[in-house]
């Protein structure tokens, strides 16, 4: 995927209620309208929301209890991706799945290459190959470490990504990113047997 400008880390004010099930989780997964619904059925009972504001910027928890709040729950949710510790992944043309989701979430610019590579097997991972798939890669292709049975991701997932033509690459471990003036161009994996349950 490429990169465009965003620090990996994400702590921005979001405009509208959902979290990541809004920003995370693809509109072919989880309509809006759906979540809309649900969130105003909520909202109907008497919550006050707002949006757009951000924890130790525009509020704080001293902040909430000077206003009269006696009990605050912080539901902060897996924003962040984690990553894959190997040589090379501050090059161009890397992204993590989560900062990808999120901006097609916020409907921001999101361009991918000709071929991409998913690496990973969890939910986020084929979420990320599959809306890949939808803005018009050619080719998407899931690398991950074990086989298919110890993949995380939803059956349901798999399988639909191989309806779609994502292709899978199983027992790849990536050990390095290669880069040439600063970007990806290939990347170097071992491959990996499973051994026995530990």
């Amino acid at each position: 995927l490429a990169r465009y400008g965003h620090s990996p880390t994400i702590f921005e004010a979001m405009p509208k209620l959902g979290g990541m099930l809004r920003y995370g989780i693809p509109e072919y997964r989880l309509p809006k309208a759906t979540l809309d619904w649900e969130i105003e059925g909520i909202v109907t009972m008497g919550v006050e929301v707002k949006t757009n504001v951000k924890m130790g910027t525009d509020f704080t928890l001293t902040s909430l209890k000077d206003e009269g709040f006696e009990a605050i729950f912080l539901g902060t949710g897996a924003w962040d991706s984690r990553g894959l510790g190997v040589e090379g992944e501050e090059l161009e043309g890397i992204l993590p799945g989560t900062r990808f989701l999120i901006d097609r979430g916020l409907g921001k610019e999101t361009p991918v290459g000709d071929k991409v590579a998913i690496i990973g097997g969890g939910n986020t991972a084929l979420d990320a190959a599959r809306t890949s798939w939808r803005l018009g890669a050619g080719e998407v292709t899931v690398i991950y470490r074990r086989s298919r049975k110890e993949m995380p991701a939803n059956d349901i997932e798999i399988e639909e990504a191989e309806e779609e033509g994502v292709k899978f690459h199983y027992l790849a471990a990536p050990t390095r990113l290669i880069g040439k003036n600063g970007r990806l161009t290939h990347l170097e994996y071992i491959e990996m047997e499973l051994g026995e349950p530990d």
